[in-house]
């Protein structure tokens, strides 16, 4: 799970360098773009850029207000646990097989 931290980290990073300029309306679409991916309005936690959304529309309330008229409140006060989330079991699962290979890789050496 450090390692998925790790890259969450990374990409969090990257996706404010990459959208520092975007209007709000992009920002909302990315935003939208995501609840429809995860099935409920994401709580800040549960979506790459989720802190800079939430600075660039002042609040995470106004964020998923600019295109959501449903209720929020559940999932921004009480995101999954992380290991529950939909971005970290979508990461875990692109990892297995990295991590599958490395391990062939591994004992590959270890029987030479």
């Amino acid at each position: 799970m450090s390692r998925v931290k790790q890259i969450i980290a990374r990409r969090n990073t990257e996706f404010i360098l990459d959208h520092q300029n975007d209007s709000l309306e992009q920002l909302s679409a990315y935003l939208q773009a995501c609840m429809e991916d995860i099935g409920h309005p994401p709580a800040r936690v549960e979506v790459i850029g989720g802190a800079f959304l939430e600075y660039r529309f002042e609040s995470r309330t106004k964020s998923l207000r600019s295109f959501f008229s449903g209720t929020i409140a559940y999932t921004v006060k009480n995101p999954p646990e992380f290991k529950n989330r939909k971005i970290v079991r979508d990461l875990c699962a692109a990892l297995a097989p990295q991590e599958q290979e490395a391990d062939a890789l591994c004992a590959e050496e270890v029987q030479e």
